[in-house]
């Protein structure tokens, strides 16, 4: 079992908020549901040993069978370990007159029945007592009772957990109910007491799902004592689908993932199927061949039976819940049922059910029916028609942009064409085009390392003296998926795919355009604007569009660094590429819309591309190719226009997927500074581990090595390490005249104010002129071209004014102005609290403006040291300002400005999924949100809270 305890934390949460009002008097009762294997026994030992020291701790389980042999099974277990802790005469303590004895029947220890009772007085007595021992027990400490698998209970153990729910009053005990909620067939006697309990004031029924697929991740971590490799974790997140029990049990200790399935698995799995009727076991050994889903028509076609039939074989199954009915067709509850039912079947049952289910497929359209084609003839043996399928399905599959699963058909492909004679004549091309079409498919489905092995072995294939061009589009390919990985040379050898490919073609123009991104990436912008000129000329005598497309995006993103306003010609790069259907040409130009625009200071614009763009490439399929990227650009963008708390959001769902590294370089660059500016330093230092433990041909390239050196400066700064900030503005990143403006200017700004902050505070550095000098040098020769590169001037000029002589007001006050005018909020408050101090000797009045207007923009972005550094001065100077900033506060009850977004969502009556396309976030960061709203408010459901809001009149 993992020693993480993986996620969970909204249902942590809810008990957690459960037990504080039952601690408070007010009994409160949880009914646990989920799966078997789900964690529900996990979650509530692990809340028990996070308030034991509080509370009471009891529990006891229900056992399979009781209702022959174990009435009252788990009450007797808690009571046995009451006893255990207190000691039996302490218990009967508790208890009225001489009524101990009546507890005999749950324990032996408190004597012998009572002889000649009535059974039924009897019974009520017992459950009289034991309402008046907890009510005893939580007189002197609060109670936390759990009671668990309940779907296992006998009628009196249902009856006498129906009577306490129902009678506790003013005591200070929280039930946690666990069940299996899988186990609950229609006629289940448990469903009707779980429906009337949840009627009752103060039950709350928490459904517990299966882990994400990052809290899989965490979970193997905890099992493994180190990352999960991705195929690993692809693997039992495929198979296991997030419940915890299965993650388990199907990775083994050396990092490997069970081929089969342990018999221990097996046999629970296999359980829920053994029982049913030979009928339906015979209908779902064949639907297992199927897939995790079939539809019913297919199904009565695959099996030969009517419609009356087959419903009649599959009704058992939907009442055991091993199959789930869902509109038309019916799918296994869970695909490790699935697999446990396929073990059961002979290689020949196997092979002809899939010839069943590709004859049946054979004729229906689409690229998952394609897929499933050729699953089904390779299954039955047939290897010419799998492959013909294989290929069709490739195909299909391409033109929905589902690049994992063309890549799946295409090894299917690969793996066929030395048992087919005429596998070159099926498909229309050769063994090596087969391999670089996969390595594409590799590459826009997030497989870097698999695509570089594809693209090796068709470069082994080729003999560059007579077939010069493909091996030019070869090293194209090979070049790509290698900046992918970061592996060196990747200019190196697109140069040599360029000497290659010689003659006027489309290859020679696509390796022409890598070679321009790649120059630009490496800060050499005039010799890659020379190539995209010839790029365009290229594209132009061709007639290619797409090249005349990439070529004219090319131009514009190099123009933006020049000061040209580019942004219609990328729209229109974009535009074209749309209309010719190049998907990853299109994506490529929102992400460079989104750079171009938050390069020279356009955020609001930035954004809506952001937006659109993040949009647009998850409808292409290019979730981790492109989409990340994208977001990060736009986690940037919302950043300096003060929306921080989209910006986290975005970085968090950002950094959950399974990226490269250089994948997440950006968005962690983007993540530190915001942890810094809100005071999360051990956030902070966070990023700093996992930036720096990024590989280091990363830092080849200015605009990461330099964001980098500045996050490190600004956490030496926050960290109260002046003279380490110092040491590191001495040793900045080399950069040129070429490196896009931004980058130098932000850094500058940040090594300048390290120089300020220990002037300011009187200590000595025995270089701080030689810093301060070199830093004045390097300013002076990095371009200002646009109006964000000119408010960094600004800034920097006063910083260094403020480095060597003290701040200066009017300096400031442009400062400020320039990033007013930009619409970024954080450096204009940090501007105007410079500007504030500098001249409130001479004018309180307008100092005091300043602190204001400062203070509400911090306030508003959550920047906490900033807000309180503003308190402080205008606490010194006797300013009054504004309450929420002169008594540090802010929001009411403490509720961040996004939180309070949400909180206006949900008193409106939104649900968490409606938030989520609201707000465009996921809807478990909304559910997150909820949980923290519900806790600041003190109040324990959406409807308390949207009352809350309502009285206090929140948002009028």
């Amino acid at each position: 079992m993992s020693p993480v305890f993986a996620g969970r934390g909204d249902e942590m949460a809810a008990l957690a908020g459960a037990f504080e009002e039952a601690a408070g008097g007010t009994p409160r009762t949880v009914l646990l549901g989920g799966e078997a294997g789900v964690g529900k026994s996990r979650l509530a030992g692990e809340f028990a040993s996070r308030v034991r020291d509080r509370a009471l701790v009891l529990a006891g389980g229900c056992v399979e069978l009781s209702t022959a042999s174990l009435p009252y099974a788990p009450f007797g277990a808690a009571l046995r370990e009451l006893v255990r802790e207190r000691g039996t005469a302490e218990v009967a303590a508790l208890l009225p007159g001489q009524a101990a004895g009546e507890l005999a029947g749950l324990l032996p220890e408190f004597g012998a029945l009572p002889s000649g009772a009535d059974p039924a007085t009897a019974r009520a007595r017992l459950f009289e007592l034991l309402l008046a021992l907890l009510e005893g027990l939580a007189e002197r400490q609060p109670v936390l009772l759990v009671i668990e698998d309940v779907q296992w209970a006998d009628p009196a153990t249902r009856d006498l957990l129906s009577f306490l729910v129902r009678n506790l009053r003013q005591a200070a005990v929280l039930m946690v109910v666990t069940f299996r909620s899988d186990d609950l067939h229609r006629t289940h006697p448990l469903r009707p007491l779980l429906a009337g309990l949840e009627r009752m004031d103060g039950v709350t029924r928490l459904e517990l799902g299966r882990l994400s697929r990052g809290q899989v991740g965490a979970q193997l971590e905890g099992i493994l004592g180190r990352p999960a490799l991705p195929s690993v974790l692809d693997a039992v997140w495929g198979r296991g689908e997030g419940n915890p029990l299965f993650t388990e049990a199907l990775v083994n200790l050396d990092g490997t993932v069970s081929g089969g399935l342990p018999w221990t698995l097996r046999e629970l799995l296999a359980g829920a199927v053994k029982d049913l009727p030979e009928a339906t076991q015979q209908l779902l050994r064949t639907a297992a061949v199927g897939g995790s889903r079939a539809g019913h028509e297919l199904l009565a076609e695959v099996t030969g039976w009517d419609s009356s039939e087959l419903t009649a074989a599959v009704r058992p199954a939907v009442a055991a819940n091993v199959l789930v009915s869902d509109g038309d067709g019916y799918a296994f509850r869970h695909q490790l049922i699935r697999e446990a039912v396929l073990e059961d079947l002979l290689p020949g049952e196997r092979a002809q059910a899939h010839r069943r289910f590709a004859l049946a497929l054979d004729a229906s359209a689409g690229s998952e029916a394609a897929v499933a084609v050729a699953r089904h003839w390779r299954g039955a043996g047939e290897t010419s028609l799998a492959l013909e399928a294989a290929w069709q399905a490739a195909g299909e599959t391409g033109a929905a942009f589902a690049y994992a699963q063309r890549l799946q058909m295409l090894e299917h492909v690969l793996e066929l064409w030395d048992q087919v004679p005429d596998a070159a004549a099926r498909t229309g091309t050769d063994h090596v085009g087969v391999l670089m079409l996969a390595a594409d498919a590799a590459r826009w489905a997030g497989q870097a390392q698999r695509g570089l092995a594809l693209v090796e072995a068709g470069l082994a294939a080729l003999d560059e003296s007579s077939d010069g061009e493909r091996v030019a589009s070869a090293l194209l390919r090979r070049a790509g998926l290698r900046r992918e990985l970061l592996l060196p040379g990747q200019l190196d050898e697109l140069r040599e795919a360029l000497r290659l490919a010689a003659a006027p073609s489309r290859v020679r123009a696509q390796v022409m355009a890598q070679v321009c991104w790649a120059l630009r990436r490496e800060d050499r912008h005039q010799e890659a604007a020379r190539l995209a000129g010839e790029l365009r000329a290229l594209a132009d005598e061709l007639g290619d569009e797409e090249c005349q497309a990439e070529a004219e995006m090319l131009l514009a993103a190099l123009g933006a660094l020049r000061g040209e306003d580019t942004f219609t010609a990328l729209y229109r790069a974009r535009d074209q590429a749309a209309r010719i259907g190049s998907a990853q040409l299109e994506a490529w130009a929102y992400l460079a819309a989104s750079d171009v625009l938050e390069g020279r200071g356009s955020h609001e614009l930035a954004i809506q591309a952001g937006l659109a763009g993040l949009t647009r490439a998850r409808e292409l399929g290019l979730a981790r190719q492109v989409a990340a990227p994208i977001a990060g650009n736009l986690a940037e963008s919302l950043a300096s226009a003060g929306r921080w708390d989209e910006a986290l959001e975005t970085l968090e769902e950002v950094l959950s997927l399974e990226l490269p590294a250089r994948g997440r370089i950006h968005p962690l660059l983007v993540q530190g500074p915001l942890a810094v500016a809100r005071g999360d330093l051990e956030v902070a230092a966070g990023v700093l581990a996992a930036v720096r433990a990024l590989p280091a041909g990363l830092w080849a390239e200015a605009q990461c090595a330099l964001p980098l050196a500045q996050l490190e400066i600004e956490y030496r700064l926050a960290s109260g390490d002046l003279a380490g900030a110092v040491a590191l503005a001495g040793a900045l990143p080399p950069y040129d005249e070429e490196t896009d403006p931004r980058y130098p200017w932000a850094l500058l700004v940040t090594a300048m104010r390290a120089c300020a902050e220990v002037a300011a505070a009187g200590l000595r550095a025995s270089d701080l002129a030689r810093v301060r000098k070199d830093l004045t040098e390097r300013a002076a020769v990095v371009p200002r071209v646009n109006p964000l590169h000119e408010a960094y001037a600004a800034t920097f000029a006063a910083e260094a004014r403020r480095a060597d002589s003290g701040a200066d007001v009017a300096l400031w006050d442009a400062a400020a102005l320039a990033w007013g005018g930009l619409g970024q909020p954080y450096p204009e408050a940090y501007a105007l609290l410079r500007a504030a101090g500098a001249g409130v000797a001479g004018d309180r009045e307008g100092a005091g403006v300043r602190l204001a207007r400062a203070g509400e923009l911090a306030r508003r972005v959550g920047a906490g040291p900033l807000e309180q550094e503003i308190g402080q001065l205008a606490r010194r100077a006797r300013i009054q300002l504004p309450g929420a900033v002169s008594a540090g506060g802010g929001v009411p009850f403490g509720l961040t400005a996004r939180e309070m977004e949400v909180l206006r969502l949900v008193a409106a009556g939104r649900g968490n999924r409606e938030i989520a396309a609201e707000l465009f976030i996921s809807p478990r960061t909304a559910s997150v949100h909820v949980s923290n709203i519900l806790s600041k408010l003190s109040v324990s459901s959406r409807s308390e809270a949207a009352a809350t809001a309502h009285r206090l009149h929140l948002f009028d």
